[in-house]
Formats: C-alpha cells, sequence, structure tokens
C-alpha cells in the first residue's frame, strides 16, 4: 500500500532556530567602554549573525504551521487563500474553529510573535545602513527606518531570541489547544503516515491519541 510523505519544514525550522540560539550570547557590551554603552563590533557581529538566521525560522515557524492547519487539517487547496497574509489565515483558522481571537491576540505570546516578525522584516526589507554616529554601534541604536522598537544589542542577544522562540511556540500550543488540535513537535522532518497518522507538525487530537507509542 502506497504511503505519503511529508516534508515538516517547520520541524526543520525549529531545529535550526534552536541550534542558532544556542550559539548566542548576551554580551554585546565593549568592556573598554561599558560606562557610555558601547557595543563591541565583533561580540556583536556573533550574535548578529546567529540571531538573524534564528529570526527568519521562528517566524518561518509559526507562518507554516497555520498553512499545515489550513492545508493538512482543514483541507483547503485554493492557492489565492493559502498566498493571504497571515493575520487572515489566523482569522480564517479562529472562524473555522468558532475561537474568539482576541483570546489569542490578547496572550502575551502573541506580542513575542509581533517582536519576532518585525525583526525578521526589517531584515529582510533592510532600507538604511547608518545605524550610529561617532566612533562605535551604541546600546540604544535602532534598526534605522525599522519597525522593531527594542535596540539592536538587546533583540541580537540570546535571552531576547530564547524568549521570542518561546513565546511562538506557547503562542502555536495555544491556537492548537483552543482548535482541538496538538502541536506534535516529535514528528520527522521528513515524516511518512505508513506507521499512523501522526506524521505532521500538527496533527487533530484523536490522531495523536491514537498514535503508534512504540
Amino acid at each position: 500500500m502506497a504511503v505519503s510523505i511529508f516534508l515538516n519544514f517547520e520541524k526543520l525550522s525549529l531545529e535550526i532556530a534552536e541550534n542558532e540560539i544556542a550559539q548566542m550570547t548576551d554580551d554585546n557590551q565593549l568592556e573598554e567602554f561599558e560606562d557610555i554603552g558601547a557595543v563591541d563590533d565583533d561580540k556583536f557581529k556573533h550574535n548578529l549573525y546567529h540571531g538573524s538566521i534564528a529570526a527568519v525560522f521562528i517566524a518561518n515557524i509559526y507562518e507554516a504551521t497555520l498553512n499545515t492547519i489550513l492545508s493538512s487539517i482543514l483541507g483547503i487547496a485554493d492557492v489565492e487563500i493559502l498566498k493571504t497574509s497571515h493575520s487572515v489565515k489566523l482569522q480564517l483558522i479562529c472562524a473555522m474553529y468558532q475561537v474568539d481571537i482576541n483570546s489569542i491576540k490578547g496572550d502575551n505570546s502573541y506580542s513575542c510573535l509581533k517582536k519576532i516578525q518585525q525583526l525578521r522584516n526589517d531584515l529582510s526589507h533592510f532600507k538604511c545602513n547608518e545605524v550610529s554616529v561617532g566612533h562605535f554601534i551604541h546600546q540604544e541604536s535602532k534598526i534605522p527606518m525599522g519597525t522593531s522598537k527594542d535596540s539592536l544589542a538587546k533583540m541580537f542577544t540570546k535571552t531576547y531570541m530564547q524568549a521570542c522562540y518561546d513565546g511562538v511556540i506557547a503562542l502555536l500550543e495555544l491556537i492548537c489547544q483552543k482548535c482541538g488540535l496538538v502541536l506534535y513537535k516529535e514528528c520527522q522532518i521528513i515524516d511518512s503516515d505508513g506507521r499512523d497518522g501522526a506524521c505532521e507538525f500538527v496533527v487533530t487530537q484523536q490522531t495523536y491519541d491514537e498514535r503508534d507509542r512504540d
């Protein structure tokens, strides 16, 4: 009997984000000028590198998960719907499951999502590269012409990125819980339904309960 093969990009994104965050630090400070808030270029470049990758894939976990719910769980195949904004997709999911969207947007985890989406967008659509004036980047310097409210030195730290990651996972778990679904983080990046139906990043509660646990 033929089996279906699934590429769970959410799981791949999760592993990439976790690996990149693990390599970050909370220290962007130039020790010689600690009292005036100077950023150490080498420390910051290290965190900027790993943090940029993490930010992109944290945002991707959320966005790919909504697509999985719509396409795999709800069976929506209309390309135009799948091309809509993720704000519209969340509204559609809530409407179809009769969930009050304000109960999701009012949760603190939703603010973590907005932070990481703003950062990802600021990086993807970088508009101006002059971030500071003087001999160093200041700890309060922000992405020029960006939407992120926090400073570069704050956002590109292990603690900040971990909080965003944890918040997005908590938000997805909240959405799934309210919709009677399960965020199945134990799936494989490349999985199949040859053993049971628990082979995607999001599954129904019934599929989760009936999965092969051996």
